[in-house]
């Protein structure tokens, strides 16, 4: 499967942040986050889920199971099962890539 990013849809999730899911098989997905400056992932675990994360752009103040870190573009985190994580946008325009396994069905 290919898929070309402008078939991909824009889901609103803040004022300050939107999803686009990339693409997605049977046991994983590939979902795009943009954030403007200030905009928050709320603190959240998944039951399901590892999540696994590339930042593409920008920076962020990341939590992953209490651990407080700025990151910035180039830089990855990992969050598995039950994980407590969130981040805060610290410049506009930034931007996250992440992957679950499974597929977060709550997304499609």
């Amino acid at each position: 499967m290919i898929v070309d990013y402008a078939s991909t849809s824009v889901t609103p999730t803040s004022d300050k942040t939107t999803r686009r899911v990339l693409i997605h098989g049977p046991a994983l997905m590939l979902v795009e986050f943009q954030f403007k400056k200030g905009g928050v992932g709320t603190p959240h675990r998944h039951e399901e889920h590892d999540q696994v994360g590339y930042i593409a752009k920008g920076s962020f103040d990341i939590t992953v199971n209490g651990e407080n870190r700025t990151v910035h573009a180039g830089d990855t985190y990992y969050a598995g099962k039950n994980a407590l994580h969130g981040v805060v946008a610290l410049e506009e325009d930034s931007v996250i890539i992440d992957a679950f396994t499974p597929p977060r069905a709550d997304f499609l």
